[in-house]
Formats: structure tokens, sequence, C-alpha cells
């Protein structure tokens, strides 16, 4: 008795569309090594791996490395055919929370108006070692 009850549950229950997956890689040689994408789409949404700076911005103060973070973020989104525009969530990561003011400046410059849910969060350390921001983020291409 009960077995036909599910057997029809599993009948009428309509199924999900297959999303389409497209991976975005930087060419940035730790992709490979850790074994990771830098942007992930699926369907409207992208999920931008944590960003830190490359040389030769990995000299710079915070918010230089933040700035530059956040370009590899935005090249990340346009491959993925977003833009910091359809960013939704960030969470940035310092090593220093005195460096603060430094990544607000350069985030509020990259997202204006745009404003996405954002949090900050004070870590140990980074890969690379002088490295002092990294940048993740979630977008939704909504246009």
């Amino acid at each position: 008795m009960f077995a036909n009850r599910r057997s029809k549950q599993r009948y009428l229950t309509p199924r999900r569309p297959t999303l389409s997956r497209q991976l975005i890689a930087s060419g940035y040689p730790f992709e490979d090594e850790y074994g990771y994408s830098r942007a992930v789409r699926v369907g409207d949404q992208v999920f931008v791996s944590g960003t830190t700076a490359r040389l030769p911005h990995l000299d710079g103060n915070a918010y230089a490395q933040a700035r530059a973070a956040l370009e590899l973020v935005a090249d990340a989104l346009a491959q993925a055919g977003a833009g910091l525009r359809h960013v939704v969530r960030t969470v940035v990561y310092v090593v220093d929370m005195a460096d603060a003011p430094l990544v607000a400046q350069a985030h509020l410059e990259a997202f204006g108006r745009v404003r996405p849910a954002s949090t900050l969060v004070q870590v140990a350390a980074l890969t690379p070692a002088a490295a002092r921001v990294e940048v993740e983020a979630i977008a939704v291409i909504a246009d």
C-alpha cells in the first residue's frame, strides 16, 4: 500500500531542469595545484573564489591590493557574462583590521551604488604570504 503512494509521488514530482555549470579559470597556477576554479557560473548565479592581488600589486598597501583583487574579481565576472553591478555579496578577509579603512575605500570605489551585502573578517594569514586582502563575491545576473 505505501509503496504505491511513493511511486505515485515520485511520478508526480516535477523534475528540476538541469542547470549548466561554467568553470572560469584565470591561469593562476594555484588553481590547478589546489583544484579550484576562479569562478563558477550556475544558471544566473556566479560564485567568485577568494581572490588576492598578484605581483606587482602584492608590494602595495591594503588599498592597492584590494583594488587589484577587485579588478581580478571583475575580470572573472566578465568571463561569466556578469559585472560588478551584479554582485549581491562580498566577503573580504584582511590580515590586519587596521587596514579596514583602506579596504573599505577600494570596495566603495568598485561598487558605488551597487552596495552588495558584505562581511569583513580578520584572519591570521593569507596565501600568498604577502597578501593583506582577499575578496570573494557572489553575483546574480538579473538583467
